[in-house]
């Protein structure tokens, strides 16, 4: 059983309980204007390119058997995917590491040997293993067969998903999960649609099936400004929430910019160029919001 893996990040101390590992996984139904992590998006893997790491010495030009790579005045040495093979031989011939190939098949069995090397930290810590993308749903049955494989050797799980997928996809995808993380970008379904590409109300329906399911959740709120930053709209997705038997928190995250390179490294502008950062702090207001509807809001990271 294989799966696209784009990155696999160890001791992490974010998404779940305790030292983790991610497994970040390709491919996403949505395109949201804000996505920090743009080359998720796509199922193929994909060549990443670092302007700022770039000395433009024209060693992957020279080394790219398929002619791909093109200088762009707005971004660089960028790589046409219509003709990029994905070889790798400009990743290789970089000595500036400004080049990399995003995106591998990896067997289930290669990730679990990445995994099992923390066990100790998990035991430790009560931490484990949290499958982000991207849309892990969009590869349901390697999300099962690799949670299934951490189950057996008594490995929390986590997942980070859209939940934008057919009932019995979610339902087999989450099998061997112990905890789902589900985004709420926004209550308003045409809103939804105006800012991530899809509607809303398979998401929401999707809570609400896996709250009936007794699965134990953390709903995610991405603060964007201009997006979802008014304060109905919070309340909107607060008052809904707090009727959830399962829900641990609600766990707002305050908007950054930190994916724009990424963007530029795929020929592509960034959406929300002008959309100013949130910081942290501005947004504890939220939590006493919150409160007074009943439901456990906190502030998150970026």
């Amino acid at each position: 059983m294989t799966g696209v893996v784009f990155s696999i990040e160890r001791y992490a101390l974010q998404d779940g309980p305790g030292i983790r590992t991610l497994v970040f996984l390709k491919g996403c139904p949505l395109n949201c204007q804000w996505c920090a992590n743009p080359e998720s998006q796509s199922c193929a893997p994909e060549i990443l390119y670092f302007q700022n790491r770039c000395a433009s010495c024209g060693r992957c030009i020279a080394n790219c058997p398929q002619g791909a790579i093109k200088v762009d005045d707005e971004f660089g040495l960028i790589t046409d995917p219509d003709r990029c093979m994905l070889c790798g031989l400009c990743v290789d011939a970089c000595y500036y590491g400004a080049r990399e190939l995003s995106g591998e098949e990896m067997e289930v069995c290669d990730v679990m040997n990445i995994i099992e090397r923390d066990k100790m930290f998990y035991d430790a810590t009560q931490g484990g293993v949290t499958l982000s993308g991207g849309e892990p749903l969009l590869q349901t049955a390697f999300v099962r067969e690799l949670t299934r494989e951490c189950k057996e050797r008594g490995i929390h799980t986590a997942i980070e998903t859209t939940l934008f997928a057919d009932k019995e996809i979610v339902k087999r995808a989450l099998e061997y999960i112990d905890l789902v993380f589900v985004d709420v970008k926004h209550f308003d379904p045409y809103k939804h649609a105006e800012f991530t590409g899809v509607r809303n109300e398979l998401i929401i329906n999707n809570i609400e099936m896996i709250d009936n399911l007794g699965k134990q959740f953390i709903i995610r709120i991405p603060f964007i400004p201009g997006v979802n930053d008014d304060d109905e709209t919070q309340k909107q997705i607060y008052q809904w929430a707090s009727r959830l038997r399962n829900l641990k928190w609600i766990e707002v995250l305050p908007y950054h910019r930190l994916g724009m390179t990424k963007y530029r490294g795929l020929g592509r502008m960034y959406p929300l160029a002008d959309v100013k950062p949130v910081s942290k702090q501005s947004l504890t207001y939220l939590k006493d919001l919150g409160a007074q509807i009943g439901v456990d809001v906190r502030i998150g990271a970026h």
